[in-house]
């Protein structure tokens, strides 16, 4: 699997307002979550810990505090293959605990979701532990 996004034959349009409207778009979501994950600590953080089942879930949200790539992931856990990384990363995913992202340059990485990244950080460090 590759980690660049595959680049279509097609028309691209772009303009300033429609860029302008999804930054503004983006900005109240983020908003939101961060109020979310605020006001609902308590409830996100037991969400957080019943869906770190397996036993390289805490491991990979370690990981993607900065962004990585599935490759980066799969190399770095020693998985054979990305249905074995899946087994792990999928629930965290559907979980919305990691997120996709598309960097500039077309490169598709993981990294945490605002839901948890605005847990306090005491929080975060319970839940996950100090990775030793």
């Amino acid at each position: 699997m590759n980690d660049k996004r595959v680049k279509k034959d097609s028309l691209e349009v772009s303009s300033q307002p429609m860029q302008d409207e999804l930054v503004a778009i983006k900005d109240r979501l983020s908003a939101i979550e961060t109020i979310q994950s605020i006001s609902n600590a308590t409830v996100v953080e037991k969400y957080v810990e019943d869906h770190l089942k397996t036993d390289k879930a805490k491991p990979i949200m370690r990981e993607c505090e900065t962004p990585r790539t599935r490759t980066y992931l799969r190399d770095h856990f020693n998985f054979n293959s990305d249905a074995a990384l899946d087994h792990h990363f999928k629930p965290l995913r559907e979980a919305d605990l990691i997120r996709q992202h598309v960097e500039d340059d077309g490169t598709l990485v993981f990294q945490w979701s605002n839901l948890f990244r605005r847990l306090p950080k005491s929080s975060i460090k319970k839940l996950l532990g100090d990775g030793k």
